[in-house]
């Protein structure tokens, strides 16, 4: 045997068995496999993160730019004008105030306003222009406190709460809150009380709205495959029943109309 033919056989001998690269093969993949875990995790966290962080954002910005102009609703400095709430349904508000030019007229595109939501977006009617104000807005409601007697104090029932009240039917002609919604007079609205309210002892006329308290469901734009939502929500008068990985924020606030006891 030549020295070549020994070398040469000795590197045969120096390289990997079939076996010993199909174990590499797998101990390769099996760190693939979690490296790749690892990295699809963290990028749905961060996705995540980043959907809530703007889910709370956007309940934050509604909440703001409702309140803001909620609480201008009758301001009206000449009394000419006849500003005040048009409409105060439980999941639609409509009210006007005379803040362009002061001037005893309510002007349109302006100053008259009405706020609903459709197709997931809070939606911000001008009476010209129907734009969307905030995406991902599940549903958005409203209650309204009010001083029948117009004494100077809200009123509030049998147990010292306030009354919570809002038009059943914003579509009839009555303008007129009609319905209260703590029917059980607990001081909390929610999945306790009866969905349909209760009838106040009188309607109350819009111009005693002394108050406004607004909730907003707001939900992220993307589903968390490791999530599921299975509540009920409680959005004035409606119960919003949710069965998916959407997550979801409930704020509310409540808005002192300081232009209606004038």
């Amino acid at each position: 045997m030549t020295e070549r033919t020994k070398r040469n056989i000795g590197n045969l001998r120096s390289g990997f068995s079939l076996v010993e690269l199909l174990v590499a093969m797998a101990i390769a993949s099996v760190v693939m496999a979690a490296v790749f875990k690892i990295y699809t995790t963290q990028q749905d966290s961060y996705v995540l993160q980043e959907q809530v962080a703007e889910m709370q954002q956007n309940g934050r910005t509604a909440k703001y730019v409702m309140a803001k102009e909620i609480r201008m609703a009758g301001y009206d400095p000449t009394g000419l004008a006849g500003a005040g709430f048009i409409s105060a349904g439980g999941n639609i508000i409509h009210f006007t105030m005379d803040i362009t030019g002061e001037d005893g007229t309510i002007t349109v595109p302006g100053d008259d306003i009405t706020y609903a939501v459709s197709s997931g977006n809070l939606k911000r009617n001008d009476g010209a222009n129907n734009q969307s104000v905030v995406e991902n807005v599940e549903a958005v409601g409203f209650a309204y406190a009010f001083d029948a007697d117009d004494d100077g104090n809200i009123d509030t029932s049998a147990g010292g709460n306030i009354i919570w009240a809002i038009d059943s039917d914003v579509t009839d002609t009555d303008d007129q809150l009609d319905k209260y919604l703590d029917t059980n007079d607990d001081g909390i609205i929610s999945v306790d009380d009866d969905a349909a309210g209760a009838d106040l002892a009188s309607p109350v006329p819009l111009d005693r709205i002394r108050a406004v308290r607004i909730w907003i469901l707001a939900r992220t734009g993307r589903e968390d495959r490791a999530f599921a939502d299975t509540s009920t929500y409680v959005v004035a008068h409606q119960r919003v029943n949710v069965h998916d990985g959407n997550r979801r924020h409930l704020l509310t606030t409540t808005v002192k109309c300081r232009n209606m006891a004038l």
